[in-house]
């Protein structure tokens, strides 16, 4: 598979493991037609029920289904709880979608609109998604829209250039992303991780981001002659990663890294298949005093081998 790399947590691992999950699709109505109203956050926190959307993959990448809520184990600021609610289902998602189209990208665009491309076939009736691009700032191309074909043909013929705001353009997104119609809601940003020109700050992103019913999925595309680069550039294409690892992690999504056309499509796969499979943990907290500070949700399962996404935190009523 080339030069894949998979970027996730799988913690205490010398080689740090890049899954997927985050699809789409689209088709059908017309571009005019009006809208419904959104439905219920897909993480909620009820007035007892805390209501957790899970992924589980295996070590290739591809998810688990058919499992039994006996092999999950649901912790809260390390003590164990019991599961209340537990489903496997597939449902549409609203997706938003964040293409980096800045200067930085310049080497490697080509292969981030192949990503775009890889992403949106299969597409699903009652998918959504909306399209901003990076550059200076935020840049608009469509609002919600379920002919995917058409985001694509927006952004078909376009050049990198200009400064970087990404961190502007995903906060944006984030808040955009609250007008999805659809349960399931996710941000997939293609991106090199860089920024140069945000007036927001990772921080107040992050904080956005935890608040946010969404998971974040990226992709990581990055130039292979970048590897030969000084040090002072290859740090800064670090940090830049290592950032949207953190995004995708805390909030339940997860990384890929890409450098060749063959990684896109591992990705791509991955991608479709792990946004349609997913698994909805419900439990009742133990009620510590602790309202309106953030607890800490860990889940695992007792199988040799995969491994659980999900948001890792939440802010308590």
């Amino acid at each position: 598979m080339g030069a894949f790399l998979m970027r996730s947590s799988w913690e205490k691992d010398s080689k740090i493991v890049a899954v997927a999950v985050a699809m789409i699709a689209a088709a059908g109505h017309a571009a005019g037609q009006s809208r419904m109203l959104p439905k219920v956050a897909a993480f909620r926190v009820d007035s007892k029920l805390v209501v957790v959307p899970v992924t589980v993959v295996d070590r290739r990448g591809a998810t688990v289904r058919g499992l039994s809520s006996e092999v999950f184990n649901v912790t809260e600021d390390g003590v164990r709880q019991q599961i209340r609610s537990f489903s496997e289902e597939e449902a549409p998602v609203s997706l938003g979608i964040v293409l980096d189209l800045s200067g930085s990208m310049k080497s490697v665009l080509g292969g981030a609109k192949e990503s775009l491309q890889a992403l949106t076939r299969d597409a699903n009736p009652e998918d959504e998604a909306f399209l901003n691009a990076v550059s200076s700032s935020p840049r608009p191309y469509s609002s919600f829209t379920t002919r995917f074909d058409d985001l694509l043909r927006l952004v078909a013929f376009e050049d990198a250039s200009g400064n970087t705001a990404l961190v502007d353009t995903l906060y944006a997104s984030l808040q955009e992303l609250r007008t999805g119609v659809n349960t399931r809601r996710a941000l997939l940003v293609i991106s090199d991780g860089m920024d140069n020109h945000s007036r927001r700050s990772k921080g107040e992103l992050l904080q956005l981001a935890m608040e946010s019913d969404a998971q974040i999925y990226t992709i990581v595309v990055s130039d292979p002659a970048k590897q030969y680069a000084k040090p002072m550039e290859r740090t800064e294409e670090d940090r830049g990663r290592l950032f949207l690892d953190e995004l995708s992690a805390k909030t339940g999504g997860l990384s890929f890294a890409v450098r060749s056309r063959e990684d896109i499509g591992a990705a791509a796969a991955h991608i479709r298949q792990a946004l349609r499979n997913r698994y909805t943990i419900g439990y009742v907290p133990i009620d510590n005093g602790r309202s309106g500070r953030w607890r800490a949700i860990k889940i695992t399962v007792a199988r040799l081998g995969i491994r659980a996404y999900f948001r890792t935190e939440y802010r308590s009523n």
